[in-house]
């Protein structure tokens, strides 16, 4: 099988972690060019990476008209995504682009119109769908292990963007970013609930800056409802200021319930709580672990999807990335006026 020469447009952290992927897998794809508005940093990844100096460019619209390349990762700031990948799709490449897919509803319906018309292959690249803990619960739900489940709770918390990580400030500027923790680690824990449970119908939210001296929010906190025929509720709980704490999945269901860690402990419980405090319970821990993380999977799942190969779980596509972005953008209406917001979709 023919080598995919790909295409990535941003190398800051995120970038890094794509073109990681690809170099990780010579046999099936060939790095052909990469695009970066930063001098330095282009010249550092392209030598990292082995990219040709011809092949290194500031402007990704040049890279497009002139790079021999099938596919493009898009790792630009937030409110980049739009332009770049619109780009990338009319182009007629093969687009991955980094969540969230866009920053507002106009903009995502002008981009499904795109992919509709080109008929390139997308993902978005929702990673936490690649733990192999997550995709074990999922087979488990549909198994019926737990019963119907009637309540999730999703908690991703950490210390925020950090020096090294973060190339810049952009995270920190509403419209750069479109806002903090809820779409950094937000937009994971909401896209998770769906795909482990359905389409959140409703939203009630606090999206607040609670500790940092930043114009975005450092913590969301989200009640969503799944709707009458799910029957299932949820909370999410997301923050950039959280040096410690447990992050992860818990999953409640008539039969048992399943905790999944971020530290890819996964553990299945069954039995009886009663009401005077007894219990008759058992455990069983899910073995399915990355080993080399759940980027590198990410990856992984991309490249086999170029090829037309079998991937681990389906592919997060547009109507997903677009799903959670209306979650998102739904929860931010709710804080402000601190109504249960109806998911727009």
């Amino acid at each position: 099988m023919p080598k995919i020469s790909v295409g990535v447009i941003g190398t800051g952290s995120i970038g890094n972690v794509h073109l990681r992927g690809y170099a990780a897998a010579p046999k099936d794809i060939v790095i052909g060019a990469i695009c970066d508005v930063n001098p330095t940093r282009l010249a550092e990844m392209g030598e990292k990476y082995g990219v040709a100096p011809e092949n290194r460019y500031r402007d990704y619209r040049k890279m497009l008209a002139e790079a021999d390349i099938q596919a493009v990762s898009v790792c630009v700031p937030n409110k980049l995504h739009f332009e770049a990948a619109a780009a990338v799709v009319e182009s007629g490449r093969n687009l991955l682009l980094e969540k969230p897919v866009v920053l507002t509803m106009e903009e995502a319906r002008k981009l499904r119109r795109l992919l509709e018309k080109h008929q390139v292959k997308f993902m978005v690249a929702f990673s936490h769908r690649f733990f192999l803990a997550n995709i074990a619960a999922q087979k488990l739900l549909k198994k019926n292990v737990i019963g119907k489940p009637y309540s999730i709770r999703v908690r991703y918390a950490h210390t925020g963007p950090y020096p090294g990580w973060a190339q810049g400030d952009w995270f920190y500027k509403p419209k750069m970013a479109g806002g903090g923790a809820i779409l950094d680690m937000g937009i994971h824990a909401i896209d998770m609930c769906q795909n482990l449970i359905g389409p959140i119908q409703t939203v009630q939210a606090e999206v607040k800056t609670l500790r940092k001296k930043i114009q975005v929010d450092d913590n969301a906190f989200l009640l969503v409802d799944f709707g009458k025929e799910a029957a299932c509720v949820g909370t999410i709980e997301v923050g950039w200021t959280s040096p410690a704490g447990w992050s992860g999945i818990e999953i409640y269901g008539d039969k048992g319930s399943i905790r999944l860690g971020l530290n890819q402990r996964a553990v299945v419980t069954r039995g009886v709580t009663r009401p005077d405090g007894t219990t008759e319970l058992r455990e069983e821990e899910i073995q399915d672990f990355n080993e080399n993380g759940h980027w590198v999977s990410q990856m992984e799942q991309w490249i086999k999807y170029l090829h037309g190969k079998k991937t681990i779980t389906p592919i997060p596509g547009w109507a997903e990335g677009e799903s959670s972005l209306a979650v998102v953008l739904a929860a931010q209406e709710s804080s402000k006026t601190g109504r249960r917001i109806k998911v727009k979709r």
